[in-house]
């Protein structure tokens, strides 16, 4: 049994597809979290075997930037998260302190194999190279090691396999190996990194504290044999990305979702008529077919949507009204627009506190700033421009808003005082022992599309058509 760990000792935890093997790991040095499964609701956990060691679960992505600005001691994550920190922020207050040798991984800059260009083109090519990825500062690193004469970055959420060859060039995406990529119907340029599961810690509290025990925890780890503790599990089924060239000619592009929206999505297309192939859970595309004349369909994030609507990429998308809204007060002149609420998927965006917060009311809120007791006011939320535009207008003189890629519950009381959130019932955020102070507003479903798509005579008709099927079965 280990024991003796300092009581501040904090641990950043992954959600999602590594949580079972992280856990897996835990187990095998000795530091187990008996709730530290995939169907825990509690996020707050303690070590079985050292008590004096507390743990959080966040999204993956947000342990780096936790564990830099020091709200956690060490964290665990896969590091190509760490690299993007790093090349963004080199002097960010977080360091490597192991590999764990699961969850392996290969960060590749990619380019379709249906693309009709190569390397040397791309690199002698005096037009704008379109790069799309979750990395860009890595992306932006591959772009000028590569030597490209000019190039444009587009951060996703996810999703980047999707948009090479039409809209985009190339991808900086993470995939096991060449392999990998070729299910997604890629090939590599290079590789820029390697990436594996790994343990991190603030660089300054391990220069000043003493973590000596945890440490040598953490060193039991090493396996000597270049072989990790922790099973690889089978490769996961990608969404098959399949290019049909002869279909885009003259048609329109509708961006449906992925994700957990898929099935509300399929359901309201089915109750409209519109027949898919291509677009289930047991059979799912990155170009479903449907019977749908003169209309191209692409399964992207519906966080990307209004972005790569108001780019052009796209001159129709099915998404959240809480995602438009966000690119809206980003991009004030931004083209895109709401043509239908489509009426299903419907959550409230809501300003959050802790249930011990003496404020029910935004109200309250400011009086407690006015007091000193929250200055700054932190705010954690995917929202990140709907959060800054919410407190500016109620007049919330200090603040500062903390991005977040999920799990935004988690970071209150320790990590942030509100949250702006979404939610169906109001039930997760009550268990988490929080309370709701403010709606924003509703969100629902919702069709967009570029004006300029509107106003194209070639287009109009068929989008017109598709709006007046939408509006039909939505009202």
């Amino acid at each position: 049994m280990v024991s003796g760990v300092a009581q501040d000792t904090r641990l950043a935890l992954p959600k999602g597809v590594m949580l079972s093997r992280t856990a897996e790991f835990l187990n095998s040095i000795g530091l187990g979290f008996e709730d530290y499964t995939s169907k825990t609701r509690i996020y707050r956990l303690r070590s079985q075997t050292m008590p004096s060691l507390c743990a959080k679960m966040l999204n993956e992505r947000d342990i780096p930037v936790q564990v830099a600005i020091g709200n956690y001691d060490f964290g665990i994550c896969t590091s190509d998260w760490l690299q993007e920190l790093q090349a963004r922020y080199p002097a960010s207050n977080v360091v490597k302190v192991c590999d764990l040798e699961y969850d392996t991984a290969g960060i590749f800059l990619a380019f379709s194999r249906n693309a009709s260009f190569t390397e040397d083109t791309l690199r002698d090519s005096d037009s704008t190279v379109r790069i799309v990825t979750q990395y860009p500062a890595l992306a932006e690193s591959a772009a000028y090691k590569m030597r490209l004469k000019k190039f444009r970055i587009f951060p996703l959420w996810g999703s980047a396999e999707a948009y090479l060859p039409e809209n985009a060039d190339l991808a900086v995406i993470s995939a096991a190996d060449e392999a990998a990529l070729a299910a997604m119907n890629l090939r590599a340029v290079r590789k820029i990194a390697d990436s594996s599961a790994c343990i991190i810690a603030h660089r300054e509290g391990l220069q000043t504290a003493d973590f000596s025990r945890i440490l040598a925890v953490f060193s039991s780890a090493f396996t000597g044999s270049g072989k990790s503790r922790v099973k690889t599990p089978a490769p996961s089924s990608v969404i098959d990305n399949d290019y049909a060239p002869a279909a885009a000619n003259g048609n329109i592009w509708l961006a449906l979702a992925d994700g957990h929206q898929q099935v509300h999505t399929a359901a309201f297309l089915e109750k409209a008529g519109i027949k898919m192939q291509g677009y289930s859970k047991d059979d799912m595309r990155r170009r479903p077919a449907s019977n749908m004349d003169g209309v191209n369909i692409k399964v992207i994030r519906p966080q990307d949507m209004p972005q790569q609507v108001a780019n052009g990429n796209f001159d129709l998308a099915v998404t959240g009204k809480d995602w438009l809204l966000d690119h809206l007060y980003q991009f004030p002149s931004s083209p895109v627009v709401e043509l239908a609420d489509l009426g299903f998927g419907r959550v409230r965006v809501v300003a959050v506190v802790g249930e011990d917060v003496p404020a029910d009311s935004i109200e309250g809120i400011r009086e407690l700033i006015k007091s000193g007791k929250l200055t700054p006011l932190r705010i954690a939320s995917e929202y990140v421009n709907i959060a800054d535009k919410y407190l500016r207008d109620r007049h919330i003189a200090r603040y500062r808003v903390i991005p977040t890629w999920g799990a935004t519950e988690v970071y209150l009381p320790e990590d942030a005082d509100m949250l702006i959130e979404n939610t169906e019932t109001g039930q997760t955020l009550a268990r988490h022992r929080l309370k709701i102070i403010d709606t924003l507003f509703e969100s629902t479903a919702c069709l967009i599309g570029n004006r300029l798509s509107l106003d194209s005579t070639d287009k109009r008709a068929k989008i017109e058509k598709l709006v007046k099927i939408f509006r039909s079965i939505a009202g």
